[in-house]
């Protein structure tokens, strides 16, 4: 074991030292600028482009190049010759950014003195426009929401659950959006519980204000029709129901669906909750059975530091969610640089295996992550729900069939919670956080072990 654990600390050490010499010889030669911290402030121009990655990013002067991100909050109130590419939290422009922008995270958003000079593409909960900014090209949007308040010179594209237009539009608008939900006020509060960046949420559909302005076409996918203003929209109007299905590249058409009675509607409304609940049910419990047969010792241990530290699990989790966000999106800034820095020091041989193997690494992580967040954390804690009714009751049919019985009822249970509307969704979420930092707990238990077990 001694051995084993002393070879990691050497290797690790080779790769630093060998990363270590490939940019102190790559540091008259790279034109690009790395900055790394916890909390960093640009206050002096920077003549190339720039790779900046903190907790806390503020840019107050100009980058004469591209800025590339990534961070809990970046906000930029000079300016950016260049592109501008970030990962993170918030993100706010507040000054200008000449050429492009796309962007990622909670709460993005272009300040009411803003600026871009060309495309902008965001993709995450929600982005805002203000009013007072300018956008010099064509919008993308995607993600749950969009207030778009501020002029934009190009088309708009937007894919969202909530979309709001009060500023100017020059070109066409193409949007798809959801039905408005009268239980908006009610699952809405749960929204800042999400985490510290959620921006204020606006409720789903498509709203234009009357002061809007829109120059070209609108042509909207909605389950319902819109009531729109005539006299915002310069061209013409287009009202779509979202598409049929296609199924190997073949489009199903769906003829009107007859008169039916009510009661047969509520059947079919049943029976297709009652199928999804045992195929999750089903899915849960073969790869529960996995877990039992392969890792039931893993399992329980994993059940116990729930049980026991709650509140740290719940503390670890979001640590754990908000690590994997932040460590995805840099390990490919990661690749990039390395990929630069070997180039330029005539060592173009090894891009292809520094690339191969940040992708293979960068693909296991996030299916791994996804296979605890989405699976092995419901096990667990179906199986925490079940031991801790029969401890009670039946403490012998815990352990009986490799601990089967706890974690059937504890399926059970878990499946028709998960299936209530909105506060289903939300339970499940809490339950994955939980998980995530209880499985946290017990690594870091098996990797201090051994240091505690070596003799002094």
């Amino acid at each position: 074991m001694k051995r084993r654990y002393s070879l990691i600390k050497r290797s690790l050490i080779a790769v630093g030292l060998l990363l270590l010499v490939f940019v102190l010889l790559a540091g008259p030669l790279l034109a690009a600028e790395f900055v790394t911290g916890e909390v960093i402030v640009i206050d002096e121009d920077v003549d190339d482009d720039l790779y900046v990655a903190g907790s806390t990013i503020t840019v107050n002067a100009t980058i004469h190049g591209d800025l590339i991100a990534a961070g809990g909050e970046i906000t930029i109130n000079g300016t950016v010759e260049g592109d501008f590419m970030a990962v993170g939290g918030r993100l706010h422009i507040n000054g200008t950014v000449s050429d492009d922008v796309r962007f990622a995270g909670a709460d993005l958003r272009v300040g009411s003195d803003g600026q871009v000079g060309d495309d902008l593409f965001a993709a995450g909960f929600g982005f805002a426009a203000e009013s007072g900014s300018s956008v010099g090209g064509d919008l993308v949007a995607v993600g749950y929401q969009a207030q778009l308040g501020g002029d934009i010179t190009g088309d708009v594209q937007a894919a969202l659950a909530g979309l709001e237009i009060s500023g100017h539009i020059m070109g066409d608008v193409t949007a798809e959006v959801a039905e408005a939900d009268p239980e908006f006020e009610q699952w809405s509060t749960f929204v800042p519980m999400l985490g510290p960046y959620m921006p204020a949420m606006i409720a789903p559909g498509l709203r234009i204000a009357e002061g809007a302005q829109i120059d070209g076409e609108l042509t909207y996918t909605s389950p319902v029709e819109v009531e729109i203003p005539r006299e915002v929209v310069g061209g013409v109007i287009v009202y779509q129901t979202p598409v049929p299905e296609e199924v190997e590249g073949i489009t199903v058409e769906v003829p009107p669906p007859p008169e039916v009675p009510a009661g047969m509607i509520t059947a079919g409304v049943i029976l297709r909750w009652f199928l999804r609940a045992v195929r999750t049910f089903v899915t849960l419990l073969i790869i529960g059975v996995l877990v039992l047969w392969l890792a039931g010792k893993w399992l329980k241990e994993v059940v116990q530091h729930w049980k026991e530290k709650p509140l740290h699990s719940l503390g670890w989790g979001v640590a754990a969610l908000v690590a994997f966000l932040i460590v995805v999106p840099l390990l490919f800034i990661v690749m990039i640089i390395l990929d630069i820095v070997v180039g330029l020091v005539t060592l173009g041989g090894l891009i292809g295996p520094i690339t191969g193997i940040i992708m293979v690494v960068e693909g296991a992580l996030v299916v791994g992550f996804s296979i605890i967040s989405v699976y092995i954390t419901k096990v667990a804690f179906s199986y925490l729900i079940g031991w801790l009714i029969l401890k009670p009751t039946a403490p012998a049919w815990i352990e009986k069939a490799m601990g089967l019985i706890p974690l059937l009822i504890g399926l059970a249970i878990f499946v028709v919670v998960r299936s209530i509307p909105i506060l289903g969704g939300l339970f499940s979420f809490l339950v994955t956080l939980f998980g995530l930092g209880a499985i946290w707990l017990l690594a870091w238990v098996r990797i201090r072990r051994p240091k505690e077990e070596a003799p002094a």
